[in-house]
């Protein structure tokens, strides 16, 4: 890079050779100087842009931003009024089929007495009052019997009937698993509801327990829409961070207008999304 000097050529010509070299060096070096101090420009240009990454300017997932370096969301006032806007539907209480009906009629009139015309006594309005019913278990004791046979003497014991060889029923399993799964209560969570609202006593072992045979009775159901969307010919594919006994897994999704299938997968890469769409 020739560089440009404030005097003419005479004068550069007319300079001692020792100066001219010596002030050739200095250009060199300020030159050398340059280069280096545009590059560490641009290195901290990159180091920037990567520091103020978070999940809202770039790929990377909502897990990953630190507690004080959320973005602040800006509040926008709106010119709405409070409550329902005008042209919204309007949502009534459904008036559900009645287990009981209790026929009210009035105790007195405003003038004092109360005699009213029969014929002009008909219902005007129906309040429903809904209540759960007293949650009360249905436990049966399987008292099994054992017997020495008479042809052999050998002892003989009775066997739980199958249905029933798992200590808590489908009603009751499926609930907890309702909990546990659609909902994502914890383990503690499900053993705190079951023994304040439904007087059961259970350990985090058996709600685990519970939880697993649910998971693998309704595995074939999973499987089936699984090969549903990977047989659909267009599907939206995402993932989000998922955590796992506080280990941070990935949540798969790939959705159609027909099914929305879910993966858990340890990691985001390339083989768990071979594996979701198993093509």
């Amino acid at each position: 890079m020739e560089a440009k000097r404030p005097f003419n050529k005479l004068a550069w010509l007319t300079t001692p050779e020792p100066v001219r070299e010596y002030i050739i060096e200095l250009e060199r070096l300020v030159f050398n100087l340059q280069r280096q101090l545009n590059k560490l420009e641009q290195r901290i240009t990159q180091l920037e842009t990567r520091a103020n990454q978070n999940s809202q300017n770039s790929s990377k997932p909502p897990s990953s931003d630190g507690p004080y370096k959320k973005p602040k969301k800006r509040s926008k006032k709106s010119k709405r009024k409070r409550g329902a806007q005008k042209g919204h539907k309007g949502y009534q209480q459904q008036m559900l089929a009645p287990s009981h009906i209790e026929n009210l009629f009035p105790e007195k009139c405003v003038c004092g007495q109360l005699d009213l015309d029969r014929k002009s006594i008909e219902p005007y309005y129906t309040h429903q009052h809904i209540e759960l019913p007293e949650i009360e278990l249905n436990v049966t004791h399987f008292v099994q019997h054992k017997g020495c046979c008479l042809a052999c003497g050998k002892t003989v014991k009775a066997e739980i009937p199958k249905p029933f060889q798992s200590c808590y029923g489908p009603r009751l399993s499926a609930t907890i698993a309702e909990l546990s799964g659609s909902h994502g209560a914890s383990r503690q969570t499900v053993k705190e509801f079951c023994h304040s609202v439904l007087g059961l006593p259970i350990s985090t072992g058996g709600i685990q327990r519970i939880v697993d045979r649910t998971s693998a009775a309704i595995y074939p159901f999973y499987s089936q829409i699984g090969e549903t969307a990977r047989k659909t010919v267009v599907n939206g594919v995402d993932e989000t961070s998922w955590f796992m006994g506080g280990k941070l897994m990935w949540l798969w999704t790939m959705v159609n207008h027909l099914v929305a299938f879910f993966m858990i997968h340890p990691n985001r890469s390339k083989a768990a999304f071979q594996q979701l769409i198993a093509d």
